[in-house]
């Protein structure tokens, strides 16, 4: 069956507010977030970035109190690097621990570690083993029941990776370049719930991020296009590729509802103010993405419809959903340095977790 034209993303569409609160605060590059069945929330932080601290990456354990908080803070495991990116991309990243996910009983990480070689990371026992060994940026991690493996996406190199223990990884998915020449720069990677194909080949789905346009070096580190970035269908398979959601911008985080509903983050609406490549600034400075412009949609793959859900999202890259709370990792960059929030006043940055109910549908 052919698959149905993609759904785009209309300049206006339906608005509905959500109750939110920040829950956690003073994060150094909070990523990968999952809530656990005891009610605590597992955070990995990239780190701060700071060459001062070259291994400042942690995987932090947040026990829920009785007033619903998260004040209690467990370091389950740090010393990981963190690279800034700064220098090499003019803009305001910090990579290094990625993503946690859960699967076939066991806990994993990603970490992308561009010196000692990047890693996926088995949380049975801690210090977190190494199971998989692995070149280039590893990001999202999702477990297949059915196929009894892992998958990630490498963004450096537009693949889908798919790696079960003891054994090579190997290349489910190519993502080809986009229109205007830039990668496609897959992020994230869940398995299709709203497919309805049998449950052994059930197909996974992939935010593409969408890297620069090539060939302006003045406009580096915000030589971005809008409205390009997609969220893809990957056939496991046959490794086709066919598009899901057009016209986004920088699509990052993506998780379903219980309902069955898609969300999907942008990380911000624009691009301004490419960081220098050997100074931070001392003024309020965007950083090559507009700060706290980010949104949280929501899509219903059947009706064909989009809900924005929430918007002034600082940098947004990963979210969990359990039941109807969505929590949201926030703040990317360098830690402390100033930048202007959503009412344009001149504030510290940091990392930080929102948390929002979804409305009732």
């Amino acid at each position: 069956m052919a698959n149905p034209l993609p759904i785009v993303v209309p300049q206006l569409m339906m608005q509905q507010r959500c109750a939110f609160s920040i829950v956690l605060r003073g994060l150094n590059n909070p990523r990968g977030i999952k809530l656990k069945q005891d009610g605590s929330l597992l955070l990995v932080e990239a780190g701060s970035g700071d060459a001062g601290q070259p291994f400042s990456g942690r995987l932090l354990q947040f026990k829920q109190d009785t007033d619903g908080g998260y004040a209690r803070c467990e370091v389950l495991a740090d010393g990981f690097r963190s690279m800034n990116m700064q220098a090499r991309m003019c803009r305001d990243e910090i990579f290094g621990l990625a993503d946690i996910a859960y699967g076939d009983g066991r806990w994993l990480l990603s970490q992308t570690d561009y010196v000692s070689g990047s890693r996926i990371l088995d949380l049975s026992s801690l210090p977190p083993r190494a199971i998989i060994h692995s070149r280039g940026n590893l990001n999202a991690l999702c477990y297949h029941p059915q196929r009894h493996s892992w998958l990630t996406v490498k963004p450096d190199t537009n693949q889908a990776i798919e790696f079960i223990d003891d054994q090579p990884e190997a290349v489910v998915g190519v993502l080809a370049d986009l229109s205007g020449g830039q990668h496609a720069v897959p992020v994230t990677i869940i398995l299709d719930q709203s497919s309805t194909t049998d449950e052994a080949n059930q197909p996974v789905l992939i935010s593409l991020f969408s890297g620069e346009l090539q060939g302006d070096a003045d406009k580096m580190g915000i030589n971005f296009e809008k409205g390009v970035s997609q969220i893809v269908r990957l056939d496991l398979a046959t490794g086709e590729v066919s598009t899901v959601i057009a016209g986004l911008t920088l699509a990052t985080g993506m998780a379903f509802t219980e309902q069955g509903q898609l969300l999907v983050l942008e990380l911000c609406e624009d691009f301004l103010e490419p960081m220098p490549a050997n100074a931070v600034p001392k003024t309020a400075w965007h950083g090559g993405f507009k700060r706290y412009s980010g949104r949280l949609l929501c899509f219903d793959l059947g009706k064909r419809t989009v809900t924005c859900l929430a918007r002034h999202l600082d940098t947004p890259s990963n979210l969990c959903v359990a039941g109807n709370t969505v929590f949201i990792s926030e703040g990317m960059g360098l830690p402390g340095r100033p930048i202007a929030n959503a009412d344009g006043e001149t504030v510290a940055l940091e990392g930080y977790v929102r948390k929002l109910i979804l409305p009732v549908n």
